[in-house]
């Protein structure tokens, strides 16, 4: 849609909601009070909802909230990583011509290139 087309829209609907809020006044503010009980459910109804959820949340436990996981995680990224140094280290050495390398797959194929 035009823009322009839309401010006239919307200056109609200015001038229609002045000319109904002067003549149907006591109409508007009957229906502003009958929305102000069911308004003031549905927000009431959301803070519960929203606070009960938070106060669930502060009651259980960090290990219950997925910290425990992180830590688990963070462990065994450490384990592999030591796995890592100890295969590096141990078993890396071409047994023929005693050159290391950083895998042990690297070992192997340069066996197989230079001396197979």
């Amino acid at each position: 849609m035009h823009p322009g087309l839309k401010v006239l829209v919307g200056a109609f609907m200015v001038v229609l909601g002045i000319f109904a809020s002067l003549t149907y006044s006591t109409e508007i503010l009957n229906f502003t009070q009958a929305v102000i009980g069911p308004l003031l459910v549905l927000v009431g109804a959301f803070i519960i909802w929203l606070e009960s959820d938070e106060w669930k949340l502060a009651m259980q436990k960090d290990t219950d909230r997925g910290f425990d996981i992180q830590q688990r995680l963070e462990a065994k990224e450490k384990q592999s990583k030591k796995k890592e140094e100890t295969t590096e280290s141990e078993g890396n050495e071409c047994p023929v011509c005693s050159k290391e390398f950083d895998t042990e797959r690297g070992m192997k194929i340069h066996k197989a290139q230079k001396h197979g």
